[in-house]
C-alpha cells in the first residue's frame, strides 16, 4: 500500500498552519474545507523545506479553490492535469505578469506529476552524448507552432523564433540568441535565409514550413533583438515554457535532429548539408539515417541515387 511520505516536523508545521495572506476573504474561508486535499497534494512531492512547502501550497490552493467552484470537484485525477494547469496558470490569472504565470505553472506541474503521476508523462529520458536525440513526428512539430503563435504573452516574437530557428533552422541556443531581425534575408521564391553569428557563421535556409513564422516573428519584434539579454539560460527558459500536450518543453537537440532529418528526407546534398549546419558528425548523420530509412524502400532509394 503506497503511503504518502512523513514530512520533517518544521514542514509539517507549515503544512498544518499555512493560510493565504492576501486572498478575499470569501476565498479564505472556500479554501478552508479543502486543505486537507491541498496538503496531500503538496506532500506527495515532497517538500524539502519550510519555505518550499510554502510556495507550493501557494500555488496549488488557487487552482484547488478555482476547480471546485468551476468543475465542481477536487478529484486530483480531473484537476491536477496537463491541460488543467495550463489553463489555471496562464489563462486565470491575469493578475501576475509573464514570468509569474510561468513560475505557477512550473510548480504546478512539479504537483501534477508528484500527486497525480498517471496523467502526466514521465520526464525525457537524458539522451547520451553518443546517442543522436530523436526527431520530433509532424505532429510534434504542429504543436509547437501553435504553442509559439499563442497570442497574449509579451515574448510571443521570441517564442516564434526560437521554434524558427531550432526547427526551422537547427540553430544551437547560443546562435538563436545572437540572431538580429536583420539577419533574416530574402532569398527569392519566397524563402528566407539566416546569416548565423558567432564561431560558426554561415548562411542557413530556412525550411518551407518555418518560413511565415520567422518572418512573423521579425515582425512583431519590437527591437532588433529577438530574444532580450544574453544569458545563456535565456533561449532554453522560453523553449521549456513552448511544451504542448506533453508539458515537456521543446528540446533543442530534438529540434536540430530534426533539421537534420528534414534534409536528409528531402536528398539535400551532403556537402551541402554540411556547409549550412555548422559542426556535424558522421555518426550523427548515420544514427538520423535509422530513423529515415525505416520508411524508403529500394524503389524510392534507387531513384534517389540516380543524380550520379
Amino acid at each position: 500500500m503506497n503511503r504518502s511520505p512523513t514530512p520533517p516536523p518544521e514542514v509539517a508545521e507549515v503544512l498544518e498552519r499555512w493560510r493565504p495572506a492576501k486572498w478575499p476573504a470569501r476565498d479564505v474561508d472556500a479554501l478552508e474545507p479543502l486543505l486537507p486535499t491541498v496538503r496531500k497534494w503538496v506532500t506527495a512531492v515532497p517538500p524539502h523545506d519550510a519555505n518550499q512547502a510554502q510556495r507550493f501550497l501557494g500555488a496549488v490552493a488557487g487552482i484547488a479553490v478555482w476547480a471546485h467552484r468551476s468543475l465542481g470537484t477536487v478529484d486530483r485525477d480531473i484537476v491536477l492535469t496537463p491541460e488543467n494547469v495550463e489553463y489555471w496558470s496562464m489563462r486565470q490569472n491575469p493578475h501576475l505578469s509573464p514570468k509569474g504565470r510561468e513560475k505557477l505553472r512550473w510548480l504546478l506541474r512539479i504537483i501534477g506529476r508528484a500527486a497525480n503521476p498517471t496523467a502526466w508523462p514521465p520526464p525525457p529520458q537524458k539522451v547520451s552524448r553518443l546517442k543522436v536525440a530523436e526527431p520530433y513526428t509532424p505532429a510534434e512539430e504542429t504543436d509547437f507552432v501553435a504553442a509559439a503563435r499563442l497570442p497574449g504573452r509579451s515574448n510571443r516574437a521570441t517564442r516564434m523564433w526560437v521554434v524558427s530557428g531550432a526547427l526551422g533552422a537547427g540553430l544551437n541556443g547560443v546562435e538563436i540568441t545572437a540572431a538580429r531581425t536583420a539577419d533574416l534575408e530574402d532569398f527569392g521564391n519566397g524563402r528566407l535565409v539566416v546569416r548565423v553569428r558567432g564561431n560558426n557563421s554561415r548562411l542557413v535556409p530556412i525550411r518551407a514550413a518555418y518560413t511565415n513564422l520567422a518572418r512573423a516573428a521579425a515582425s512583431l519584434c519590437p527591437t532588433d533583438r529577438f530574444v532580450t539579454g544574453d544569458h545563456h539560460n535565456a533561449v532554453h527558459a522560453v523553449a521549456q515554457g513552448l511544451g504542448p500536450v506533453n508539458a515537456q518543453g521543446l528540446s533543442l537537440r530534438r529540434a536540430r535532429s530534426t533539421w537534420l532529418s528534414a534534409h536528409l528526407t528531402a536528398g539535400t546534398p551532403l556537402a551541402s548539408l554540411r556547409r549550412v549546419a555548422g559542426p556535424l558528425s558522421a555518426n550523427t548523420l548515420d544514427s538520423l539515417l535509422g530513423y529515415i530509412n525505416a520508411s524508403l524502400d529500394d524503389m524510392t532509394a534507387v531513384t534517389g541515387a540516380l543524380g550520379a
